[in-house]
């Protein structure tokens, strides 16, 4: 036999055995190492602004100022979600580029912890949304019954939360245990000796496939989605003929809604009376806390349903094996384009949290003027 050809098989031979002790990985080249770095140091801001607007929130406790729970929740929540990108992303970047071996042995310690919390968070974030957006639905209606004032009242905020984080908890809590960390002690690359695979009973078990995939897509991705949308222009609709109605009246400036952080002042409008068909009235014809809920709505609304679609099509990818997810030469690597997608999807879940004071400093006068207040106070505390 030809010496070449020998080596060559030896080498083959020598490789599939290294394949067989090693963990699968995704390679870090040096642009994705600093795209993950740059999204780093973007959810570390985030952190930061949602912590800010959790304070912003909580100095408005008092009797005359709108409700601010929900709006807090969210807030907690996003920051959550901004953190443990840093824990599952960023940590991962340091340990796979910069090979840090003591970070490596302590990612792997608290990585499932922080995954099944990850899922619980991005559960419970569109279900505050939804119960903020039905918040400012119920202080937009003429007729309020008994029902939904004690459903709204300060206890029913507090029971919804609490029952609605439980519900996320107990829904999520089974991938716990459906992931485990596998060992590889044989491996000659240390930073192969650890990877995180599904346990064989979630492998095997249909009724948890089921139950992860088309269950958990409905509840997290479908249900949200149709209620934000349609709340959301149930809402509008009503600001808009609220809005045509009090152009008849020549009064001043007034709060319309007391009790509604995310919906600002409304000033009447002097102009000539119109009446609202089937259609919505143009852009230009609404005033401003109208244009606010509209820009306010589409945002948040939008940035969710990108963030969903992007991670729904990812689950179907991998669930069905598609060979785009592997790489031609390696089939235990990821293939390009599945390491670029899954950064992508995780780093429009992140960036949608972490742009929340963002939005709301643009779209929300009272919030914004809420912002400027606390930099102003600190300000002046300084030069105290």
């Amino acid at each position: 036999m030809n010496l070449t050809v020998l080596a060559e098989l030896i080498e083959l031979r020598a490789k599939a055995e290294t394949e067989l002790l090693c963990a699968h990985y995704e390679t870090y080249t040096p642009v994705r190492f600093v795209l993950i770095t740059i999204a780093t140091v973007i959810a570390s801001l985030g952190t930061i602004g949602n912590i800010l607007l959790l304070i912003v929130f909580s100095a408005k406790q008092i009797s005359n100022t709108p409700a601010t729970l929900y709006p807090s929740v969210l807030a907690c929540l996003d920051f959550a979600i901004c953190f443990e990108y840093i824990l599952l992303f960023g940590v991962d970047a340091l340990v796979s580029y910069l090979k840090i071996e003591s970070l490596f042995s302590l990612y792997y310690v608290y990585i499932v912890p922080a995954y099944v919390m990850a899922r619980i968070t991005q559960l419970a974030i569109p279900y505050m949304l939804i119960f903020a957006t039905l918040e400012r639905l119920f202080w937009t209606s003429k007729n309020k019954s008994n029902l939904l004032k004690a459903f709204h009242s300060s206890t029913g905020r507090h029971i919804t939360v609490i029952v609605s984080l439980v519900m996320c908890i107990l829904l999520r809590f089974p991938s716990a245990f459906a992931i485990k960390v596998d060992d590889y002690p044989k491996c000659p690359d240390f930073f192969r000796t650890k990877t995180t695979n599904p346990r064989e009973w979630a492998q095997e078990s249909e009724l948890y496939h089921f139950f992860d995939f088309q269950v958990m897509t409905i509840a997290q991705t479908l249900v949200p989605f149709v209620l934000l949308v349609g709340l959301n222009l149930i809402i509008v609709r009503r600001m808009c003929s609220d809005s045509v109605q009090k152009e008849k009246l020549p009064e001043p400036t007034e709060v319309c809604f007391q009790e509604d952080r995310l919906l600002t002042q409304i000033t009447p409008v002097h102009k000539s009376s119109t009446t609202i068909g089937l259609s919505f009235p143009p852009l230009k014809s609404m005033s401003p806390a109208v244009r606010s809920a509209v820009f306010t709505m589409a945002a948040i609304v939008t940035s969710y349903l990108i963030s969903n679609i992007l991670h729904l099509s990812l689950t179907v990818l991998e669930r069905s094996g598609h060979q785009i997810l592997k790489s031609e030469e390696d089939p235990l690597m990821s293939s390009t384009f599945h390491t670029f997608f899954s950064d992508l999807v995780s780093f429009v879940y992140m960036f949608t949290s972490a742009i929340r004071i963002v939005i709301y400093y643009l779209c929300n006068p009272k919030i914004r003027g809420d912002l400027i207040d606390f930099f102003a106070n600190r300000k002046n505390a300084v030069y105290l």
